[in-house]
């Protein structure tokens, strides 16, 4: 088989395979189950977050968002490099 033709199958083949599977756009802005939009946390988080330590508070302070933030301060522990 050419290499020309190889190529006219296998790229057609590989953008039709691309496209498949669910479409998963991640926008800035949480969203409740329902579509509305959310600024709540989980409580659990938002007291993991008050109760982190001075170190893992240092290690989040890079956060661009309160989001982000308190992800981080909830979700790292203390084995920071």
């Amino acid at each position: 088989m050419s290499r020309f033709r190889r190529w006219v199958i296998a790229l057609p083949t590989t953008l039709v395979l691309a496209g498949c599977g669910e479409s998963r756009n991640v926008g800035p802005t949480p969203e409740k189950l329902d579509g509305t939009p959310s600024s709540e946390f989980e409580k659990a988080d938002i007291d993991r977050a008050n109760e982190a330590s001075d170190k893992v508070k240092q290690y989040c302070a890079g956060a661009v968002s309160e989001a982000q933030r308190v992800g981080c301060e909830s979700h790292v522990t203390e084995e920071i490099p």
